[in-house]
């Protein structure tokens, strides 16, 4: 290697040093630089002690990290030396290595001692070394920029390196007056060039997980927006901006459909990008929304209001802080009677918004957020901007649907701080009535039989139990072999009922919203349905979705049909 470099010198006589001089390199703004912009580095010759006419160095630059798109001499634009003549020599696989290194900063001492005690330079397929030589009849001008080379930055995540520390070094160099056979120590004060926070890397596999009890998870959507496309808003109203939205007229950069586990991956985002994302549903129709959206939902937005005084200031709270935004239904930003008969109609069967819509068509008002800050008062509730690391790439995010307060079909929190505690509902009336628990969810066999009477295909629902204010049953029906006759309650004069009929289905439900009055223990519900042919049984006509019941605390009851 060393007789290649070697064929490339001007000049070879031995000077004697005197003087310092200098070789420094520089760089145009990098603050703001990423993958696929152009870095241009700059030799000059500073603080000049001396009066060189020759100037040879290298400079080596990480050609995995670096590719060289061009080199210009602002030497010859200086006023003084326009005649200057220079050269540039490419050696590709190359990198400084001389072990003896006499001095780091004083490179003219490697010129001196390369070939003597070692080779100076070594095969590295990474590196390329660039020797530049400008020479003229008359001295360099001092503190002027000798020679530009631009290089494009490549994208670190192809490579083994982890940074970009140390991609261009200075060495290898000399300044020498021609006229007076004089060579200089030439140092270098500024010999490497590292940058930081280099945007845009490749972060590699990325994946996002929902978090969410429901089975539909493949009907969820992502969009991911960059951070620049989003702007701060005051989510709950409260006067702070501590949550984000999506400017208007901006479309995601990336979205789809996460895989029936509530997962996606992609390689399409950076290290240190910061992203925001907003996750959705496929079908927010009526068909889901009914499912999603119940008895339990209403009875606990009722509870809480009637906590409420005649201010309109609430005494009463819901099992964790989050719920009163879930129960904001109307979407005016606060949480009224309104929204209480709002999600009453829903599970009516009347149109309503299209936040908890039952016939309106694409209802669902969607809440997300990072599972650490959901529901955290202090972060407004959610956190949608997510930071990719080169450590952190997996991302869990809870969802919640508006108007799903008994967390049914959404995450229910898991930080301390989104919890209320202790739980206690009040009443207007005498605010120490009721305190409902963090109790889970009970489970009750429901005796529902089916049968041919007089011609007739009977559904009755059998119950043993009084401590229910509220019920609900969803079920689906075979129209090709049944049409809808009648149907029979039999709850108690007291309690109020309710039912819906839409093409094969038909909901089934009752409500006291006081929790006073509870639906009567025997044979409360009756389906009375037409044959449309004969049939020998009942088996495979009716299909079951939403089956539950509501104590009067508050409490979830799960059907289990039998």
């Amino acid at each position: 290697m060393r007789n290649l470099l070697a064929t490339l010198l001007l000049l070879t006589s031995t000077f004697a040093f005197s003087q310092a001089a200098y070789l420094n390199m520089t760089t145009s703004d990098v603050s703001n630089i990423a993958v696929g912009d152009t870095l241009q580095v700059t030799v000059k010759n500073t603080n000049m002690q001396s009066t060189p006419s020759l100037a040879q160095f290298d400079i080596e630059f990480n050609n995995q990290l670096l590719n060289h798109v061009g080199t210009t001499y602002p030497v010859t634009s200086n006023g003084t030396n326009s005649s200057a003549q220079t050269a540039l020599s490419t050696f590709a696989g190359y990198k400084w290595s001389d072990g003896t290194n006499l001095s780091g900063t004083v490179i003219s001492q490697q010129y001196d001692n390369w070939g003597t005690n070692s080779s100076g330079y070594s095969t590295s397929t990474n590196w390329t070394v660039l020797r530049t030589t400008i020479q003229d009849g008359q001295t360099l001008a001092t503190d002027t920029s000798l020679v530009t080379f631009s290089f494009v930055i490549k994208d670190r995540a192809s490579t083994n390196y982890t940074n970009y520390s140390s991609i261009v070094e200075l060495n290898w160099g000399r300044l020498v007056n021609n006229s007076s056979n004089t060579s200089y120590d030439t140092h270098t004060q500024a010999g490497t060039i590292s940058l930081t926070n280099v945007a845009g890397v490749n972060a590699g596999t990325v994946t996002i997980n929902v978090l969410t009890p429901h089975s539909n998870k493949d009907k969820m959507t992502y969009e991911i927006y960059d951070f620049t496309q989003v702007e701060a808003v005051d989510w709950d109203g409260d006067g702070t901006n501590g949550s984000y939205w999506v400017k208007s007229g901006e479309t995601p950069i990336y979205s789809g459909n996460f895989d029936a586990n509530g997962q996606f991956q992609t390689t399409n985002l950076s290290i240190d990008g910061q992203y925001f994302l907003n996750v959705a549903s496929e079908d927010g129709g009526s068909g889901w929304m009914d499912e999603v959206v119940t008895v339990t939902d209403a009875y606990k937005t009722f509870q809480y209001l009637s906590g409420t005084d005649i201010n309109n200031t609430a005494n009463a709270v819901f099992e964790y802080k989050i719920q009163e935004a879930l129960a904001e239904v109307t979407n005016d930003g606060t949480l009224t009677f309104d929204d209480s008969y709002e999600i009453l109609a829903h599970i009516n069967g009347y149109t309503t918004s299209n936040n908890v819509t039952s016939a309106a068509g694409t209802g669902a008002y969607h809440i997300n957020s990072l599972i650490a800050d959901y529901g955290v008062p202090a972060k407004e509730y959610v956190t949608r901007v997510f930071t990719v690391t080169e450590t952190v790439k997996t991302f869990d995010f809870a969802h919640a649907f508006r108007g799903d307060l008994d967390f049914s079909h959404s995450k229910e929190p898991t930080a301390d701080a989104a919890k209320n505690n202790p739980f206690t509902v009040s009443s207007i009336n005498n605010p120490s009535d009721m305190t409902v628990s963090f109790a889970p969810d009970e489970n009750y066999n429901l005796d529902v039989n089916s049968a041919i009477v007089n011609g007739k295909v009977e559904l009755t629902v059998n119950l043993t139990r009084e401590d229910l204010v509220g019920a609900q049953i969803n079920l689906k029906y075979d129209t090709s072999k049944l049409t809808f006759d009648s149907l029979v309650y039999d709850t108690g004069n007291e309690m109020t009922n309710f039912s819906r009929v839409k093409e094969d289905k038909i909901w089934i439900g009752s409500l006291d919203t006081n929790g006073t009055k509870f639906i009567k223990n025997g044979t409360p519900y009756k389906v009375v349905f037409t044959m449309n042919q004969q049939l020998a049984n009942t088996a495979g006509l009716i299909s079951y979705s939403v089956t539950e019941g509501v104590k009067a605390n508050g409490t979830k009851v799960k059907f289990n049909i039998q």
